[in-house]
Order: C-alpha cells, then structure tokens, then sequence
C-alpha cells in the first residue's frame, strides 16, 4: 500500500483529529467540517478559547483573562467571526498621554478632525513628529500586509521597533512618550526590541478598524466558532498524551482512555506542548514567553477620561497604561459601577509578590486619573507568563510552517504566523486548507488506481 493509498483509505472514514481549542484549532476545526470533513477536537482544559476568555465576577463584572481587545479590522478575524453578533463596545481612537502632571489629549486626525489644531499645538512631541507619524500612517494604510509577519517581511531587512522609528527620523521624546507605552503595551516589549512587524501592522489596523470589547467578553469569540462543530466532536478536559505515528505518517493520538484514530492530525497547542507530543522541537525556536500582568478595579467613580485610554508618558510608573473597559464597553460592569484595567509589561510584569504588585498598581493608575486609589477596589490579578511569543527581529523567516515532516501531521498556531489572535486564525484555515487538499489528491490518486 502506498502513502496515497493509506491515506485515501483512512480519509473517507476517520476523522481529521486537532489538538487544542484556541483560536487557532477552532478556525481549523470549523473549516473542515464546514467543508464536509469529519473532524475531532480535544481540549484538555474546560472550556475552549486558550487565552481567550471571560469570567463573571461575583460582583458583576466581566474579566477577561487579562486585557485583551479585538481589533475589528483584523482580517482573519473579519473572515471567522460574525463581529455583528457580538455586540462591539469600541475605545475611542486615540490616547490620553499622562506627563506627569495632566493627561494631553491625542486623537487619530481621520477619526477626530475637529482636534487636529489642538493636537499639532500639544507640547508632548514635536510638530515635526506629528507629520511623520501622518506620513508612516498613509504608507501602512496603503500597504496590502495581512499580518505583521508581511508587514516586517517587506521591509526586506527586518528590523527593531526602536531602529525602524530612528531610522524615519522619529525624535526621542515622540519614542519615548508615546510609542514605548503605546506599541510597548501592544507587543509586551517597552523597550520596543522585537520586530518592527508588529508596530506596522497594528498602525494598519487602528487605521482601519477600532480596539473593541464584545457584549459578552473576548471570550465570545471562541465561543461563535464552538456553536459553529457538532457537540460530539468536540472533547474537553481530554487530555492528548502523544501522536501516533506508523510507517512514518501520523495514524492518530493517545488519550487518557485510549488511541483514537485520524485521517490526519493537526497540532493547534503551544508550541513546548506541540513538540513534546510529537517528540520533535518542531517550534521550540518560539519556545521563549513574553509575559503581562493586568490589574482589574472596580468603583464607583467614573475614571473621567470616556472610552479612550491612558498611557504613561513619564515611563516612571509600574502601570503602562489604564484601560476604560465598562467605557468603551458598559456590560463589562454592573450598573452604577466602573471597571478599568491596569496593565503592566516588561520586568514587572514578572514579579512574585503579587499583592504587592496590585497595590502599587492601583495606587499608579489612581494618580494618572487623579483619583484616590480608595475609590478603586482591586477585583482581581491576572499574571500571564506566557502571553505572546517573543518576535525579535528576523524571527518570521525561521518560524515553521503549517507542514511537518511526518506525512499526516500539521501544524495550527500563531507561532506559524506572528503571536496575535489574527495569527492564530490565519494559521488555522491555512492549516485546515492544506489537509483538504492532501485528502482530495489522495483520494483522486486512490481512484486513479484503481
């Protein structure tokens, strides 16, 4: 029998078997049963999402696991979820700027036009900046990159955050003022070290979309794409122990309760678990973790500052920035109150004493409000070792791609792609496109033969 006829003979009766429930596993499970594939999913946790999720407080409050948001205009997402049913709460576009001594107001020109004369008289950068930020701005908007993997792959030479913004004559308190907190919350490195990929293309998407909360929580959009599989393919709180590989072609997987055979198998978990189950470091080469910590406060004071959010300026404060979430988006807090989230990257977002951590957060966001930290009450700590990958400068040409070297065996995670949920999506359909694909010919060849 040849790896055709093996392959076509499994293909029309066993299922397509994806390990993990993140987004990208969803995307891929949903697309081949979408496209008539049998499929089984396996989540060893209780819930799908990875990490994106939603809890209720007993208070009230939604709390994702920490602060997230969706950006609209993300295309993968635009392409896998319904974003009209999720009932968008949208940020505001643009920033206020803590100095030190009073928040100066920034606004996107396109989105708030009538701030423009303020805004290009505001002393936090130069006037000078300000149209080379309009000028950077134009280009990414015009630019065709459907990730921040293209958008640092058609720089030709790859470059740091920092570097990319010195080398378009940005000034140093523009760097340090905005960009650090802005793009440093966003990529989970304020000295903006990694890849200038992701600065371009997020530019790109706050250009063409808005940073949203969904009625329900991020953890929604995990939840459209679970409604969208039969019940009974999908397992939670099943553990995947291995892959089961003969003749060089995966065959299946192990379970607590047994072997379960596959048409072929996709690896949707994080890439240290992916290359534990298949005994291979098929990603270890985006083995290294960025971590964030996020601060949720509750009161009953309304932060003042609408749906927009504030970033520290001074770059003097544990708190990077202080997130508006029941502003942008009211169902994230009970009625007469107020949840705001306060995020902190880098060093300290590592740290131990996490009582600590969330005092000093509180205390931090309450001076950039010009609150009392009384007025806040501390709902809960998230610390996440693990929140995106690192992406340094030149790491998208040596990211693996969705095919590995064992015949049947696949690849769906954002490590394929760049560490964002748009990533994750884009990898999942690409994965799940390349098994339709090998199941037809395989199945064309099998008639072909006989």
């Amino acid at each position: 029998m040849t790896a055709n006829d093996e392959l076509g003979a499994v293909g029309s009766s066993l299922p397509v078997v994806v390990v993990g429930a993140g987004m990208a596993g969803l995307t891929a499970a949903v697309a081949l049963h979408e496209a008539g594939v049998p499929v089984r999913l396996f989540e060893v946790a209780e819930e799908v999402g990875g990490r994106i999720r939603t809890d209720r407080h007993p208070d009230g409050y939604l709390l994702d696991r920490g602060y997230q948001v969706l950006l609209d205009a993300y295309p993968a997402a635009r392409r896998w979820i319904d974003q009209s049913a999720l009932g968008l709460g949208r940020f505001d576009a643009g920033a206020l700027l803590w100095t030190g001594r009073r928040l100066v107001p920034l606004a996107n020109p396109l989105r708030h036009p009538s701030a423009l004369p303020r805004d290009l008289t505001a002393p936090v950068f130069p006037l000078s900046d300000k149209v080379r930020l309009a000028a950077l701005a134009a280009q990414a908007a015009a630019a065709p990159w459907q990730s921040a993997n293209q958008a640092a792959t058609s720089l030709g030479h790859d470059v740091s955050a920092a570097e990319y913004l010195w080398s378009r004559g940005f000034s140093e308190r523009f760097v340090d003022r905005f960009a650090r907190p802005f793009w440093g919350g966003i990529t989970l490195e304020p000295d903006l070290a990694g890849s200038a990929g992701p600065l371009l293309f997020t530019l790109k998407m706050f250009l063409g979309g808005s940073a949203a909360l969904p009625r329900a929580g991020v953890g929604a959009m995990p939840a459209q794409l679970l409604a969208r599989l039969p019940a009974d393919s999908v397992s939670l709180r099943t553990r995947v122990t291995s892959v089961v590989v003969a003749h060089g072609r995966a065959t299946g997987v192990r379970v607590e309760g047994g072997n379960v055979p596959a048409a072929a198998v996709i690896l949707a978990t994080e890439p240290e678990k992916a290359a534990g189950l298949t005994n291979a470091p098929a990603l270890a080469n985006v083995g290294q973790g960025l971590p964030s910590l996020t601060v949720f406060l509750g009161g009953e004071r309304d932060p003042g500052t609408g749906p927009r959010i504030v970033l520290d300026a001074t770059r003097r404060l544990m708190v990077n920035e202080v997130a508006p979430l029941s502003a942008a988006q009211p169902s994230y807090a009970p009625p007469g109150r107020h949840l705001v989230a306060a995020a902190i990257v880098g060093e300290a977002a590592s740290a131990d004493d996490l009582d600590a951590v969330a005092s000093r957060a509180r205390a931090d966001a309450a001076e950039m409000l010009g609150h009392s930290p009384d007025d806040w009450s501390i709902l809960r700590v998230d610390q996440a070792p693990f929140s995106q990958f690192a992406q340094p400068p030149g790491i998208y040409r040596r990211l693996p791609g969705n095919v590995t070297p064992t015949r049947g065996l696949f690849l769906a995670s954002e490590a394929t792609v760049d560490s964002s949920y748009n990533g994750a999506i884009q990898s999942g359909e690409s994965a799940a496109a390349i098994v339709q694909r090998e199941l037809a010919f395989a199945a064309r060849e099998n008639q072909t033969g006989s």
